[in-house]
């Protein structure tokens, strides 16, 4: 009909790349897992340290929590510098590498200062939540980006789910599955140990399967 236009046509929507989406979804999972895992046990291994008052029990707790945020804090514009110097792929690579270790020898704290730095350097040594948002914008367009930059959310929930809920039933397992694990061995002097051990996993995952499938973007 006369004077009127045609609609225009809805923009078809970019397929986003499988495997490289399956990536960052994993890393963004596993940075919110260990950010969130130790909250169920740290008043315990706080108190476990043994020369620390009841009364402030609460209070290095919450230095411990929050040490990790600090570390990226201070170093998340050194870790975007250098995606931009050598690329999105081995700085995320390293990362999860950095994480998955140090969130494994967390495992491993005996003392108050030894967990403070562990979670520090491992906060320092992780940039890949700026990282990541980099890659996704990267690898997405303007048809697609909502859909790709929707499913962070939804990462962060995940991990933040699993991360807690993972160790606080694998916390302690000398104490509450003695049938399984010995309070003389190695998981009953390390009680906080086998979540450490489980939460690594998740950036072990990342890294490998971001080494075969990760592409940099152009």
């Amino acid at each position: 009909m006369m004077g009127l236009k045609r609609q225009d046509a809805p923009a078809q929507v970019t397929p986003l790349p499988k495997r490289q989406m399956s990536c960052a979804i994993i890393v963004l999972i596993s940075e919110a897992a260990c950010h969130s895992y130790l909250f169920p046990f740290i008043p315990f291994m706080v108190r476990s340290f043994g020369d620390i008052r009841e009364q402030d029990v609460g209070f290095y707790s919450g230095w411990i929590a929050s040490s990790f945020m600090f570390g990226q804090f201070l170093s998340a514009f050194v870790w975007g510098y250098l995606s931009d110097q050598y690329g999105v792929k081995p700085v995320i690579l390293f990362c999860c590498m950095c994480n998955a270790t140090l969130t494994l020898l967390f495992g491993f704290s005996s003392s108050l200062p030894m967990a403070l730095c562990v979670r520090f350097v491992a906060g320092l040594l992780n940039g890949n939540i700026g990282v990541v948002k980099t890659f996704i914008g990267l690898i997405s367009d303007e048809t697609n980006e909502a859909i790709a930059f929707g499913q962070m959310a939804l990462c962060w929930g995940v991990g933040s789910i699993l991360g807690p809920g993972i160790s606080g039933l694998l916390s302690e397992p000398a104490t509450y599955m003695p049938s399984y694990f010995s309070s003389d061995g190695l998981f009953g002097q390390y009680p906080y140990l086998l979540p450490c051990m489980v939460m690594s996993l998740i950036p072990y995952s990342g890294m490998f399967l971001g080494y075969f499938w990760l592409i940099e973007p152009s």
